[in-house]
């Protein structure tokens, strides 16, 4: 069976976390009772389709 150190493959990790905070807060979503009440919030509020 080879080894990491046989191959010369470094398995010390080489990462350092500089840096962790929580995400931004975002605002609540809605719920939609139908498809196509979420599609015509797509076209004509998001105007993403």
């Amino acid at each position: 069976m080879l080894t990491p150190d046989a191959l010369g493959v470094a398995t010390a990790s080489t990462v350092k976390t500089l840096k962790v905070e929580a995400p931004a807060a975002r605002s609540a979503g809605i719920k939609v009772k139908s498809v196509e009440e979420l599609v015509e919030k797509l076209k004509n509020e998001a105007k993403v389709i």
